[in-house]
């Protein structure tokens, strides 16, 4: 007999019952063969459903043997050549058996199938194997281009893996019992990639046959399909670590991929497939080198895609890798010596190694290291380095050292406590110069490079442990003010009774009444700026931020009240959490994923009880988040001068927050949200109080913010996606916003002159009045100039806020190319009783 399919079953029916009746006709053209069906203990109807298929050899077990029991009870029975392992929850496609018959050649031990989900998508097309890098030890399969479409190209070639799925799987019977079949101390999971890997330790090949095609309803098979998943990894990891290749990157680099371990919200981690970042290549030493078309060649021979070539001489080397290293996105820079003489794919070799997991982020091909699929390196120099410039935060550049070769192992030293650590290679790259000296690395650190580069991970420990802990110095807190005075003292009142860090307040005003500002005057702790307009939440918090003296800078709603320990709490993820660069809160009102839906509480007593309990039961707890809303974030002052303040173009608020966020991120910045960290939110009520649209200010904001970023312009009823403009990086050309200088702008008002000898008055109701008074802005604002003696006062009396006004006008002062401090006069102000404020103007 050529061939015994054997399909073990559990409960699942209607699967098994579709499996069967569509199995028979796929059969033709792969010879004699037999299905026996093993019912492992079946519950419901299946002992009648196998009934109606008199044709196939049925075995009843009174309990269930698992997938392992099973298929090697089958195997013990069958009568065929060749084993065919066979889940109940396939619908096999015509001639599948057949491709996988004639593919079974006498040095191949296994062969799987091409299994599409229902919707055609590809669940299996070859098993690759990747180190596990959290949880428990060992090393994890992955269904190589799972969820790709079903006809992809890769998929389309028959292929040498080290591992195929036993979902549909066929091996030779008397191979299967002489290795012993599948290891019943596995348990519904990993039973098949043991038995590929015994295949392969036995010198037989196991292989991918594209033309055995399947349809998959993938893990319905069972309700304990996955209940022992982390025994069955640690099983496999206890007898085949260090024995396997981790050939993720062999399958994905051909095609212009690497396979990368990403983490989700709230720190949950998956694999994600992405495209080969470009590689800048730095060449330094001889010039000559680089000039010789030969020799570039040779550098250019590899799979991943090389962006360009740069040249750099003993004397611009460091100031050059400086430059290229600049832009934090997702992208490589590669430095190789001009004396090094590197093989084809020396370049995919560090790629496959600077991929191997979130804190990878060097890899280099030092001869000093041994060679091994999992070698740590303390640092690396540049004979042969590679870096991933995604993960570096952007203070983070190089030092000025003798040598290129100092510098760069001086770098990695320095990302190792962030927890950024550097990986050998697995094979040589070629031939490599001696390690260089550099006298000025070895002032640093007492030793030479060479003991740099080393694989004691015990150095690198003591490297970690011993590094020296950022004290948290004066924390700066700044809020805004726009009348609402009642919030703000209530803010402030709060944040005195419950912060024990050292700290200032800065108090920015944007144009109150005198019912606010004459309380703001009489405030003696507090540093208060006066301004005589709106300046906005990105003007205003600008002011704060160039005010501020703070090592950190907390930006803070003034319609909040802060509760025990919050700024504590606020701090705290910046001594565990390295390269952090925000952190924010939870509360009661806020969007997105830091709302607390069921914060309830009467009244501020029964808020703090809340808040405290909050900070017992999730202490130290929260999550990275890539966003964070600026009702409250605590930003290192490091994060500040690298990425600036707030876009000013956002004009009153919303999205300015956002835009932040993105900032910090491409600058590969962490931002955290503390759970145990709770904040009382009024909500909008100093855009309540000033009677601005915030849907409106909504909308406009999100077209500003989606054309800086590259995102669609249609608005987001749903939320937005601002991965792909993390990856792109901080741009400081582009994205840095400068800070204001503060000197005039803390204690009293700014200058505003009081007496005028001709003003304008005009009150706005609704937009056709503003149709009218708009042309006429634009004829006074070309007509006068700063140095004039007037003023054109506008009331906001109706539907349009002061505030939209103010935006509008802005906008027309740019269009006509005025410099805003050189523009007349303007003043526009909300006034219900636009009778009574135009009498005040008189005096």
């Amino acid at each position: 007999m050529d061939y015994s399919i054997i399909i073990p079953v559990f409960n699942k029916a209607g699967l098994t019952r579709n499996c069967l009746a569509k199995l028979r006709p796929t059969l033709e053209g792969a010879g004699v063969g037999e299905i026996i069906v093993i019912d492992n203990g079946s519950t419901d109807e299946t002992a009648r459903m196998l009934d109606e298929f008199p044709w196939i050899r049925r075995v009843r077990n009174e309990r269930n043997l698992g997938f392992a029991g099973a298929n090697n009870q089958g195997a013990r029975l069958a009568r065929g050549r060749l084993l065919v392992l066979l889940n109940n929850d396939i619908e096999p496609h015509p001639n599948w058996l057949k491709a996988m018959v004639a593919g079974a050649a006498p040095d191949v031990g296994a062969v799987g199938a091409r299994l599409l989900f229902p919707n055609g998508t590809l669940q299996h097309a070859g098993v690759v194997l990747a180190p596990l890098r959290f949880g428990s030890g060992g090393f994890i399969a992955l269904h190589d281009l799972y969820g790709a479409a079903g006809n992809h190209p890769g998929a389309l070639v028959r292929s040498d893996y080290q591992v195929v799925t036993g979902a549909c799987m066929l091996t030779p019977r008397e191979l299967y019992l002489d290795l012993g079949g599948l290891d019943e101390g596995f348990w519904n999971g990993y039973e098949d990639v043991d038995y590929c890997l015994k295949v392969r330790a036995q010198g037989l090949r196991v292989v991918y046959e594209p033309d055995a095609v399947l349809t998959h309803f993938e893990s319905q098979s069972g309700s304990q399909r996955f209940r022992r998943a982390s025994a069955n990894i640690e099983r496999l990891g206890a007898r085949w670590a260090g024995k396997v290749v981790y050939d993720v990157a062999t399958h994905y680099l051909p095609r212009g991929m690497v396979r990368r371990e990403a983490r989700l919200s709230r720190g949950a981690h998956t694999m994600i497939s992405v495209a080969v970042p470009k590689t800048t290549i730095v060449v330094h030493g001889d010039r000559a080198r680089y000039d010789d078309p030969v020799w570039m060649n040779a550098l250019r021979s590899t799979i991943a895609p090389v962006e360009r070539v740069v040249w750099a001489g003993k004397d611009e080397a460091v100031a050059a890798a400086r430059r290229e290293t600049e832009l934090r996105s997702d992208r490589y820079v590669a430095f190789v010596d001009s004396r090094a003489a590197l093989d084809a794919g020396w370049l995919d070799e560090l790629v496959r190694q600077v991929e191997y997991g979130l804190n990878t982020v060097a890899a280099t091909g030092a001869p000093e290291l041994p060679r091994s699929e999992d070698v740590c390196s303390v640092a690396a120099d540049a004979r042969c380095t590679l870096l991933s410039m995604r993960h570096f935060p952007q203070h983070m550049r190089l030092d000025s050292f003798g040598s290129l070769d100092g510098a760069l192992a001086d770098f990695t030293l320095r990302a190792i406590p962030l927890r950024l650590g550097t990986r050998g290679v697995a094979r040589d790259l070629g031939s490599l110069p001696e390690v260089a000296d550099d006298k000025s690395f070895e002032a640093k650190y007492g030793e030479p490079i060479s003991a740099a580069i080393t694989a004691d991970l015990a150095k690198a420990e003591r490297i970690l442990r011993d590094s020296p802990k950022r004290t948290r110095g004066l924390v700066s807190i700044v809020m805004l003010s726009w009348n609402a005075p009642q919030f703000t003292k209530m803010a402030l009142e709060s944040i005195r009774a419950y912060t024990s860090s050292p700290y200032e307040v800065i108090i920015v005003d944007n144009g109150s009444r005198e019912d606010t500002t004459g309380w703001l005057h009489s405030l003696d702790d507090v540093t208060v700026i006066y301004n005589a307009a709106n300046r906005g939440y990105a003007g205003g918090n600008n002011q704060g931020l160039a005010a501020a003296k703070g090592d950190y800078v907390v930006l803070l709603n003034n319609d909040v009240v802060v509760t025990e320990g919050w700024l504590d709490g606020l701090l705290d993820p910046f001594d565990r959490i390295p390269g952090l660069g925000v952190s924010a809160p939870r509360s009661n009102i806020v969007a997105g994923h830091q709302v607390i839906v069921d914060a309830a509480y009467q009244d501020m007593a029964a808020m703090h009880l809340y808040a405290a309990q909050r900070r017992t039961r999730y202490r130290r707890h929260g999550y990275v988040t890539d966003r964070a809303i600026g009702l409250c974030l605590c930003i290192d002052r490091r994060v500040i001068d690298e990425v600036g303040g707030i876009d000013e173009t956002f004009g009153v608020g919303n999205f300015e927050d956002d835009d932040f966020c993105l900032r910090v991120r491409g600058a590969r910045y962490r931002i955290y949200v503390c759970d145990d960290v709770f904040i009382h939110h009024f909500g909008s009520q100093t855009f309540a109080a000033n009677k601005i649209d915030w849907h409106q200010t909504m909308r406009e904001n999100w077209t500003k913010f989606a054309a800086k970023w590259g995102l669609p312009p249609e608005y987001p009823e749903s939320g937005y996606q601002s991965g792909a403009a993390i990856l792109r990086g901080f741009d400081r050309s582009a994205h840095y916003v400068p800070l204001p200088t503060p000197a005039a702008e803390i204690g009293e008002p700014v200058d505003v002159r009081t007496g005028y000898s001709v003003a304008f008055v005009a009150a706005v109701r609704d937009e056709h009045d503003w149709n009218e008074i708009g042309s006429f802005v634009r004829r006074y604002l070309s007509a006068f100039t700063a140095a004039d003696d007037t003023l054109l006062a506008i009331a906001a009396t109706g539907e349009l806020a002061a505030a939209l006004l103010g935006q509008r006008v802005e906008a027309a002062i740019a269009k006509l190319g005025v410099l805003p401090e050189a523009a007349a006069d303007i003043e526009i102000s909300d006034e219900p009783d636009a009778q009574g404020w135009a009498a005040t103007l008189s005096a």
